[in-house]
């Protein structure tokens, strides 16, 4: 019986379609499935196609979908969808092909290649062409490298930079990742391996028309119809593409099966979440009824966000997972060993900390009360320091240097603080934290057969610890636990330290996603450079290497404003918005300000521009409620957008307003508006 497999665009585009249209697709693929010989199909070959194996089935009156005929097996491939002469274009001079070194499926055009790099405006000296890095590489290698035969020629070409640039566009997706990773300077190999994993478990086709293995192998492009129901899931309108597609590398990272902890890492934007959503739900098929999985995150926002995901991800295993916030986990851990004290408000602390500055330890003390405040908070609580040996002797950091004897002051200090919470009653979060690992540690806490987490950077030693305790580790059982994060998005936690001080041991084990699918490379590329200079830890006390980063798509320049005013802030807003709305490529819901600015507000809510502000504990609603979204920085951390305003930029110098930047911009598909007085 022949396979149907759909390309993302049609998915992507069916909901575009009349309805008449949609329901001659469904009966396209019901067809199709139970005879594609029927002559009702109309399944015939496009004259003057440059590929051959190129088809066209009726779906209207005036409309087409362009079907790819195997030369070998009986797999089918739907890839697009238009009016008569709009389909037939599209597929005139594409070539669709399975490479034979990858597995993957390509469609490229050899005409827009060549003429791209014919375009090129660009002065070449003669020496350029044998010492640009591609060129040193066989036509055997570039192949290896996922490049079509047809197109070699056209790399062949590139003599810079500036050429691959133009050219990349044309190249097949991983052929592009690969030859960015070389020209970065990476060995063939580990260009493979950073952007594809490897190839060593990836089935290979016997001709470039055999689309046999596809149906078997992971590819961010094509989706097998498994029946009635299935095709009409995925062509729901409601169904996101995270759900469907995962990039090769995702997809092993989601089944890596081990013995110990694994770290999935990486930038702004490639996926992390997405492979542990997947990961969670692939270890939640393996579970045993009596056995549960655990989703942490550090923010409230991102696990009320992830368990909403996860129930429409899979729904069937929804009750194996347990989704929930680190300040949650331990109050859950606390009240069910010993009952929960109460946790410090901003006010409680405000007390605690005036009746320590005016304690005897306090007198003569070379230090501000911020400053003893931040030291406890950032240093000592977190890291649940107890002992005074232990702060007299450890590694503070990032923080300002302090001696011996000053550390000695300090901790005076800090022993007050405590006691005054413990005359109140009253524990921080991170007090909190420390009493849940020790009942975790104690075995009164049953714990979880797997244990994922997100936003790992932003856990302090005593989280770290806590999750060590209430995972399997030292059961020695498989996939105990695996944790996500990123360096460059440090906005609660600006201490990086190594995990491998918590007993979390990831050598071995660690993978780092490179190809960011969520924001273009212009934006990208800018939201690295608000970071410029600092050093960005692996979450394991390594410096990260970005070395073949890369987007998957091109946009505008993000648009840099200076503003002096709120007024003129407001105006350049509204303008930036008009222009966004009025195109139609961009709906309310999808744009979003931060941080709110009330005049920002009202101006938009006077030009008839609805707004939403996104709240905490509460997902945002998405295309159901239209409407501006606006939130803090910290707030919108772990969504997306089509475009992105951010109406302070701060100081430059602050190292958490700079990370807080990063998230802001990286939040942003195709547009970002930076308004400051200093940009």
């Amino acid at each position: 019986m022949a396979k149907m497999m759909l390309h993302r665009d049609v998915l992507k585009n069916f909901g575009k379609l009349p309805t008449k249209v949609q329901k001659k697709v469904y009966e396209l693929t019901y067809k199709f499935e139970s005879d594609s010989t029927q002559a009702s199909i109309h399944l015939e070959p496009v004259e003057g196609s440059k590929d051959k194996k190129v088809r066209s089935a009726r779906v209207g009156v005036d409309y087409r979908a362009i079907v790819i005929a195997p030369e070998k097996g009986d797999t089918y491939l739907l890839m697009h969808i238009d009016h008569h002469d709009e389909a037939y274009q599209w597929c005139m001079n594409k070539q669709f092909e399975a490479h034979m070194a990858l597995g993957t499926f390509q469609v490229f055009d050899v005409q827009l290649a060549e003429q791209s790099i014919a375009d090129a405006e660009v002065a070449h000296y003669e020496a350029e062409a044998d010492s640009y890095v591609l060129q040193k590489l066989s036509d055997r290698e570039l192949f290896g490298a996922g490049v079509p035969e047809a197109l070699i020629p056209a790399v062949r070409a590139v003599r810079n930079d500036e050429d691959f640039e133009h050219l990349s566009d044309y190249l097949p997706p991983e052929a592009s990742q690969i030859l960015f990773g070389i020209a970065a300077g990476m060995s063939l190999d580990e260009a493979l391996n950073e952007m594809l994993g490897g190839l060593d478990e990836i089935e290979k086709p016997s001709t470039p028309g055999d689309f046999s293995h596809l149906a078997d192998m992971t590819n961010m492009d094509l989706v097998l119809v498994k029946g009635e129901e299935h095709l009409q899931e995925i062509l729901s309108e409601d169904i996101e593409e995270w759900r469907i597609f995962l990039h090769p590398y995702q997809r092993r990272l989601v089944e890596w099966n081990t013995k110990g902890t694994v770290k999935i890492f990486g930038a702004a934007g490639t996926g992390k979440t997405v492979a542990l959503m997947h990961r969670a739900a692939w270890l939640g098929h393996h579970c045993s009824d009596d056995e549960k999985v655990l989703i942490t995150t550090f923010t409230t926002n991102l696990s009320v966000t992830i368990k909403g995901l996860m129930e429409k991800l899979a729904p069937e295993v929804s009750d194996r997972i347990e989704v929930t916030n680190l300040h949650q986990l331990a109050r859950t851990i606390c009240f069910r060993a010993q009952g929960q004290a109460k946790i410090a408000e901003p006010d409680d602390l405000k007390a605690v900390w005036k009746q320590v500055m005016a304690s005897p330890a306090a007198k003569d003390l070379e230090f501000g009360s911020e400053f003893v405040r931040d030291e406890f908070e950032q240093v000592i609580d977190p890291m649940g320091i107890t002992v005074e040996d232990d702060y007299l002797t450890m590694v503070r950091s990032g923080r300002p240097v302090l001696r011996r004897k000053q550390r000695r002051q300090l901790w005076k200090l800090f022993i007050e603080a405590r006691r005054q919470l413990e005359y109140r009653r009253l524990v921080t979060f991170d007090g909190l934290i420390h009493q849940a690992r020790l009942v975790a540690e104690n075995g009164e806490f049953p714990g979880y057969r797997h244990v994922l987490v997100d936003e790992t950077q932003d856990f302090g030693l005593e989280a770290l610890r806590l999750i060590a305790a209430i995972s399997p580790i030292k059961e020695g059982l498989s996939n105990p636990l695996c944790v996500v994060g990123d360096g460059h998005q440090r906005i609660y936690n600006t201490l990086p330290l190594p995990m491998s001080r918590a007993g979390i041991d990831v050598r071995g084990r660690s993978r780092r996603l490179k190809i960011n699918y969520r924001t273009s490379e212009e934006i990208r590329d800018w939201a690295h450079g608000v970071l410029k200079g600092m050093s960005i830890d692996d979450l394991d006390g390594e410096d990260v290497v970005t070395q073949g980063d890369r987007s998957v798509f091109h946009g505008p320049r993000p648009h840099l404003v200076r503003c002096a005013t709120d007024d003129e802030m407001a105006e350049a807003v509204v303008t930036w918005v008009k222009g966004l709305t009025e195109s139609a490529e961009i709906a309310t819901h999808e744009i979003c300000l931060t941080p709110p600015n009330s005049k920002v507000i009202n101006a938009l809510e006077s030009n008839g521009l609805g707004t939403v502000e996104l709240k905490a504990r509460q997902a945002d609603p998405g295309q159901e409620e239209g409407g501006i979204r606006f939130g803090t920085k910290k707030r919108i951390k772990g969504l997306e957008f089509k475009a992105v305003a951010i109406l302070d930029f701060g100081d430059a110098e602050n190292l958490l307003e700079r990370f807080e930047n990063y998230v802001a911009a990286t939040r942003a598909r195709q547009q970002l508006l930076v308004i400051s007085s200093n940009v």
